[in-house]
């Protein structure tokens, strides 16, 4: 591929103008296209609890399979995180060379991935699901959906690398329509395959393989129609070791902040469930309902990388800083009014969901006493994109170990243990966390920004 080949085609309003337009612009597909995958979570589970309501043992063995698929959405994300930081920046630059061979170097970083996950998790599959604990029926439904889920990571990976490519762009609605199409075409095919050709889960786990594999597809073509100012040339000639590290560089830590979230987690449960199984049940109640509050945060995240990166590779810090400003507005307004209906109708939203008042209890004073630290949760959020956006990601890193590990956990040990307060010091210890982390990320991320305008600091260059 020649150089010149490529034209780089900037957002409208991207570099100078009213920012909050182009803000809701790039981040409302991505939050729209969440709320469709919310649905298919939703009706998966469904679906799947059908094959027999009399026996867990359908929907508790594709649970069981659960940390493996997001270690693979974990390693995803970190790919397009990293590619699409990369690509913002290089646009921010007018960095052509490093355009040309984004796309090539990051597939090879999917090939590997692919290689690696087909040859581990295929042939030790039964040891796999042995080292997560499931046992009798749990097992052999657990096995049958794993065995045929395990496909879905190769295709996650390249998709992830092209996602990415189009959100660095600021391509959002491409990403959008990938995340609907894959979403809905599942919602379809799951009744088919589990109970028109009786495949049980294995039909689950091939209509998420067959429906992932359509999204892929659907965005390869983008780039076929040239709608993408970066051309795939399918050539190893564009593969370059200083785009695959600095794809790694960013991606590789955003995947360990995502692997830390779920061991956090599961820490948590440990924690929950010896002081009540009710609250437990509860405490994974409340995390469903969660995903949808935070959802306004992830999508402006994930606008903050594509505008922040490609501003700050024009070295128009002025517009980064404005950037964080609007975002922290808008989403403090989203997240905040999402905050407030879900602490007001508490009450009557988990009434459907159990009919053991102790749980609803539970449940609604989790709601009570975390809803204003979901705020402080988007403030880190946004930090940490920030921080990817410049090339950066170890302070994002941190972010999420300083939020979870060094100040949740301990201060849940110590509340729970030393003080008595059961879950009142669960709640307390989350809260914690994410004011301490909000704190710390508006002054590093401010005074970031202070260092990149006096020119003691230079962002990451491509």
């Amino acid at each position: 591929m020649l150089m010149n080949d490529i034209t780089v085609n900037e957002i409208p309003g991207m570099f100078d103008g009213p920012l909050r337009p182009v803000l809701i612009k790039l981040s409302l597909p991505i939050f729209l296209g969440m709320i469709v995958q919310v649905a298919y979570n939703v009706t998966d589970t469904f679906w799947v609890a059908r094959i027999d309501l009399a026996d867990p043992s359908y929907m508790g063995g594709t649970a069981i399979v659960f940390p493996l698929i997001f270690f693979f959405m974990a390693l995803g994300n970190g790919l397009q995180v990293g590619v699409s930081s990369l690509v913002a920046r290089a646009i921010g630059e007018k960095n052509i060379k490093i355009l040309s061979t984004t796309a090539e170097s990051g597939m090879l970083i999917s090939f590997i991935l692919s290689i690696l996950t087909l040859g581990i998790a295929l042939p030790f599959s039964s040891q796999i699901l042995q080292a997560l604990g499931a046992e009798g029926d749990y097992y052999t439904h657990g096995l049958e959906y794993l065995k045929y889920i395990i496909p879905a990571g190769p295709v996650m990976f390249f998709s992830f690398i092209f996602s990415g490519i189009l959100q660095g762009e600021g391509l959002m609605k491409y990403v959008m329509n990938s995340m609907i199409i894959g979403t809905i075409l599942n919602i379809v095919l799951d009744p088919i395959f589990i109970f028109l050709l009786k495949l049980d889960v294995r039909g689950a786990a091939l209509a998420t393989v067959i429906a992932q594999a359509v999204a892929m597809i659907y965005v390869i073509n983008v780039f076929i129609r040239n709608k993408s100012s970066i051309r795939i040339n399918w050539s190893i000639s564009n593969i370059k070791g200083k785009t695959v590290k600095d794809i790694i560089a960013i991606g590789l830590p955003q995947s360990f902040s995502m692997i830390l979230m779920s061991m956090s987690f599961f820490i948590f449960n440990k924690i929950v469930i010896e002081i009540d199984e009710l609250a437990l049940t509860a405490f994974a109640l409340c995390g469903r309902f969660e995903q949808i509050m935070m959802m306004p945060a992830f999508a402006i995240g994930a606008a903050i990388v594509t505008i922040v990166g490609q501003n700050a590779g024009r070295d128009n810090f002025a517009r980064v800083r404005q950037t964080m400003k609007e975002s922290w507005l808008i989403g403090l307004i989203t997240v905040g009014i999402l905050s407030v209906i879900m602490v007001s109708l508490a009450p009557w939203i988990f009434k459907p969901f159990t009919n053991v008042e102790k749980v609803r209890w539970y449940a609604v004073m989790q709601y009570r006493v975390l809803g204003a630290s979901y705020l402080c949760a988007l403030i880190g959020i946004t930090g940490r994109s920030f921080f990817q956006a410049i090339g950066y990601p170890m302070p994002a890193l941190f972010l999420t170990l300083l939020r979870l590990v060094l100040i949740a956990i301990p201060l849940m040990l110590i509340m729970i243990y030393v003080f008595d307060m059961g879950m009142w010091g669960v709640w307390f210890g989350l809260a914690s966390g994410s004011v301490i982390s909000m704190i710390v990320s508006i002054f590093w991320v401010r005074r970031t920004i202070n260092r990149l305008e006096s020119g003691k600091m230079k962002i990451h260059r491509v």
